[in-house]
């Protein structure tokens, strides 16, 4: 056996303590680079130009391909393509159609080429802490820096990275030239380096500028002369003056300066919002950086933690337009090195404690190596639950789906425009340089929007709900508005994407807080105005297929719901609806289903959807009004016909179809606003629905949203409607011509000296010819009053509402209420029920009329359980607590109760519940007197503070937004969903 000498063993030993810190960083930075994090907009930016440089097209993107080409230096480009091109990516596709997985792999280089550049910054890391303040610190420092859940941000393809070697370089040669110098008086090769890598970290992105007096101070400490400095400065300045010296050459002084006022000028993130999800992300590591930081300053009298932090910090505050959390990544450094110096300060005392026998020194040492290991065991730990997830599943197939329209449709004369939100950005790149197809970018943003017309006639839009919600809402005005609108409706949609939030995790609870910038994309709408229906057609059909004989377009397939007990299962009962809404069984295998836009009634039967509508109504169809609610009864109404098959129908009427287009309160009028949301009562003759009798006719204001629209025939034989408050005018200055009297300020939503109750903002109780149902001595008064409409609400203070159930054991009412952002609803419903709006949602009180929606957990322990102030119409309303709450928004839409044991007598009888969101079906049990729900653990509180504490009661998930739920004739639960426009249906396996 060789003995290695002292020297030998030493370097060995010092080898093994680099390689442990590195190792660790490649394995958290090289380990699923593609899954976590979510691909960013602005990594697309610096994929598209160094792809233009890898193409010989010059440093500088043209304004042709981007408003603000030159909102950055380009060495950032320039480097991130020569490592492409170390890396031989192979960007020109060898096949015609993408994949998500070939997208995938587009991503994979780049993000693997970050994660090696993280590796080099852990072991710069570890050289700067060792220089600065020994081998333990630098080891630990590494530690940090490698295994530490923030430092996620490393993996992303960010100019904030790419700089980072350099930058750190910088620094470490500033911090050799003081351990040269005072053996080599020869350190011009090394203070000129450190001038160069800053200069072109600086060239990479501007803010670095602030890091001057950083290298600068560490120069002049070491060798006091400013002859040096002066000698350090030159590269520093120079190399950053190539870019403004390129634009001024090239004549774009203008569009330069335009670039840099861009960046200093947008605002879209509070600087308070990023500096918290810094701290939260990470409190760990923040917190012991911060200590080691004031440590360093005002114990050891060290002024780098001070001029590493301080100067950038006040530069992107009050520099920086737009403070993403990526911007603090070149902190990151720092904060390792000064936590490594708290750590290895703490154990140093640790292992100076009491007297030094050999016996102690052992166990402080082993305490010192404890507490080392503990934090970097700890810290690997929360990184790995965080960087295992996959966020950008949905976004592949999104960015496939996309490339394959633009490079397979040749009828588009070789040009396309991508219109959506800014993140439109993210899939041109692809088109453009992997399959040499020019398309174009139009941007909804106002600014953006109007600066120049579209380039192409043909339009292919991303819809995400924000788009969909100022596209649809007439409210919202604006030039760029208006033209989006018309785009928007002459086209079709030709895909449709849903990514869900990761379920079972609470992004308020640590390590998870990291995942708070996970991008969700929500629900994404694709949309063509150049469809050939003759011989292409694009539209993905509910069941996830999709007619291509034409094109190779990867399509994502809708996948089948799930439910929690493994044994149901299920089913596709039909495929093929248009946003249906409601549905209602006449027969067995016979059901009749509403589509809300068109204002058709469909037939299934036997799993068929039949061609032809039964009936076709004209309806008004933005936001929440049109085809909304059916209920079937069979009922004898004249002794002399005996007992019928009867439907009610719920819609908003107009005099055609999609006759709804006013703008706003002041400039509606007959011609283009709804005629009113009326129920109808018609005969099923068994193929047919005739003899319309308009039962309920009820107005509308201008705002479209807050319908309602349920319909239920209650056991006593009477229909109960609810009807949301309209979301009319929250201010009386809007409420004008047309709309004097359609204030939201009624009494029936608990304002006393508001306008008098017009039927919306409650649940109206009717008979089949719509008339009041009066009791009371003389059967003249209804529940709240003898007088029309308020003799007509069996409840009043609702919001906004879709769900209706009668408990089949109690016959008693349940509905649901959808508050603003904050206070989703589940009620037990008595006659004369008061549900709070406007003074109360959920729990918590409304602060004022038109609440903004709070972040989740906001109002705490601001619990309301009697509110002041309400409207109880003679003492004949009565308020009650919700028998469940949502802390936050999801949309509750359906409710059911299934009355046989068909899937099992743990469900026979419960309640159940789906909402928009989450894309949640729930099963809640009822206590034996049937009063309240049966909650326990996290729900016992009765609220749902977060999606973790609501997995006892998840039944099942990925319904494409479940907007009716019914038992039907066979004793299964049938699920409708408004999304995906299919109807299921869930049984035993």
């Amino acid at each position: 056996m060789i003995k290695c000498t002292e020297k030998q063993c030493n370097k060995t030993k010092y080898i093994i303590i680099i390689l442990i810190p590195v190792v660790l960083s490649a394995f958290t930075h090289l380990w699923n680079p593609t899954g976590f994090p979510s691909i960013y907009i602005d990594e697309d930016h610096y994929m598209r130009r160094a792809l233009q440089v890898l193409e010989g097209q010059g440093p500088q993107e043209s304004i042709l391909v981007y408003d603000h080409p030159y909102d950055h230096p380009y060495f950032g480009q320039i480097f991130l393509a020569s490592l492409l091109k170390i890396a031989d990516y192979r960007y020109h596709a060898d096949q015609n159609a993408e994949s998500p997985q070939s997208i995938e792999q587009l991503y994979l280089t780049p993000r693997i080429i970050m994660g090696l550049l993280a590796v080099v910054d852990t072991l710069l890391v570890y050289k700067i802490g060792e220089i600065w303040k020994g081998k333990k610190v630098g080891f630990v420092s590494a530690i940090l820096f490698g295994v530490m859940p923030l430092t996620w941000m490393l993996k992303m393809t960010l100019l904030d990275n790419l700089l980072m070697p350099f930058f750190l370089s910088s620094v470490l040669l500033a911090l050799f030239v003081g351990k040269r110098f005072k053996k080599d008086s020869s350190v011009t090769a090394l203070i000129f380096l450190s001038g160069i890598t800053l200069g072109l970290a600086i060239f990479t992105k501007i803010p670095v500028v602030t890091f001057i007096p950083l290298v600068g101070y560490i120069i002049y400490k070491e060798t006091k002369s400013f002859r040096k400095i002066g000698l350090w400065l030159i590269p520093v300045i120079l190399i950053p003056l190539i870019w403004p010296g390129y634009i001024i050459y090239s004549g774009n002084l203008e569009n330069g300066l335009n670039g840099i006022l861009y960046q200093i000028e947008r605002g879209e993130r509070d600087f308070a919002d990023t500096l918290n999800f810094i701290v939260f992300a990470d409190p760990v590591l923040v917190i012991l950086g911060i200590v080691g930081g004031l440590t360093l300053t005002f114990v050891k009298r060290d002024l780098l933690f001070v001029l590493w932090t301080i100067p950038y910090f006040l530069f992107i505050w009050q520099v920086g337009g737009i403070v993403k959390y990526f911007h603090f990544i070149e902190l990151l450094p720092i904060l390792a090195i000064s936590g490594g110096f708290i750590i290895v300060t703490i154990s140093n005392k640790i292992s100076a404690m009491g007297k030094k026998s050999a016996r102690k020194i052992k166990i402080h040492n082993f305490l010192s190596i404890i507490l080392i290991a503990g934090i970097g065991i700890f810290g690997l730990t929360c990184t790995l639950m965080v960087i295992g997830n996959n966020t950008n599943e949905t976004f592949f197939e999104l960015s496939a789906f996309i490339s394959n329209y633009v490079v397979s449709n040749t009828d588009l004369n070789m040009k396309t425009t991508l219109m959506g939100q800014h993140w439109i950005r993210s899939f041109s790149w692809i088109p453009m340089y992997i399959h040499d197809k020019t398309n174009f970018v139009k941007d909804v943003f106002p600014e953006r929007y109007l600066r120049e017309p579209l380039k192409t006639d043909d339009v292919l839009m991303v819809v995400d709900n924000q788009l969909k919600h100022d596209v649809l809402d007439y409210s919202v005005q604006g030039e760029h508005l208006d033209k989006i609108r018309k785009i928007y409706h002459n086209s079709d949609r030709v895909g449709l994407f849903v990514d869900n939030p990761i379920k079972n995790i609470d992004i308020n609870q640590y390590p998870f807080t990291n995942m708070k910038e996970v991008r969700e994309l929500g629900l994404i709408e694709v949309r063509s105005n150049h469809v050939n229906e003759d011989n292409i057609v694009y539209a993905q059909t509910s069941n996830g297929t999709m007619d291509s004989e034409n094109l190779n377009l990867t399509v994502p397939q809708i996948p089948m719901p799930t439910v929690a007990d493994p044994n149901l299962k299920v089913e596709l009962v039909a495929s093929g609806l248009k946003y249906p809404t409601t549905m209602a069984f006449v027969g067995k295998d016979d059901i009749l289903v509403l589509e809300k836009n068109n204002g058709t009634i469909m037939r299934i039967i036997n799993g068929t959807l039949l061609d032809k509508p039964v009936i076709d109504f004209n309806v008004a169809n933005k936001i929440e009004r049109g085809l909304l609610g059916i209920a079937v009864a069979n009922q004898t109404l004249n002794n002399s016909t005996g007992e019928k098959t009867y439907v009610y129908v719920f819609y908003t009427q107009a005099l055609k179809d999609g006759n709804d287009v006013c703008s706003g309160a002041t400039v509606c009028d007959e011609k283009t606003n709804p005629l009113g949301n009326r129920v109808y009562r018609l005969e099923w003759t068994g193929s047919e629905l005739i003899n319309p009798n308009l039962i309920l006719d009820l107005p509308v204001g201008p705002g479209a949203d807050h319908n309602g629209g349920v319909i239920k025939v209650g056991p006593d034989g009477n229909i109960y409607v609810l009807v949301g408050d309209g979301d009319s005018c929250w201010e009386d200055e809007f409420c004008t011509g047309t709309f004097e009297d359609s204030t939201v300020n009624a009494e029936s939503s608990n304002v006393p000296t508001g306008h008098p109750p017009d039927g919306r903002g409650g649940i109206l109780r009717i008979n089949p010819f719509g008339e009041p149902i009066l009791g009371g001595e003389n059967k003249t008064t209804g529940v709240l009053a003898d007088h029309s409409p308020l003799n007509k609400y069996f409840a009043y203070g609702v919001r906004n509402g879709f769900g209706l159930a009668f408990d089949p054991i109690s016959n008693k009412l349940w509905d649901s209420e959808n508050g603003p952002g904050y206070g989703d609803e589940l009620n037990l419903v008595e006659p004369g029920f008061n549900s709070g709006w406007l003074k109360v949602q959920g729990w918590w009180p409304v602060e004022n009329a038109q609440p903004l929606p709070p972040e989740r957990g906001y109002f705490g322990d601001k619990i309301v359980t009697i509110p002041d102030n309400l409207e109880t119409f003679a003492d004949k309303g009565h308020y009650s607590s919700p028998e469940f709450t949502w802390n936050m928004s999801v949309g509750v839409t359906a409710l059911e109760f299934l009355k046989n044991d068909t899937l099992g007598t743990q469900y026979q009888n419960d309640l159940f519940v789906a909402d928009y969101n989450n894309n949640y079906l729930y099963d809640f049990n009822l206590i034996d007197d049937r009063t309240k729900l049966d909650l326990e653990g996290d729900l016992v509180d009765k609220v749902a503070n977060n999606n973790a504490e609501l997995d006892s009661v998840v039944f099942g998930q990925g319904f494409g937004v479940a907007t009716d739920i019914k038992e039907g004739p066979d004793g299964y639960l049938y699920v409708l969903s408004h999304l995906y426009g299919n109807l299921y249906r869930i049984v035993p396996k």
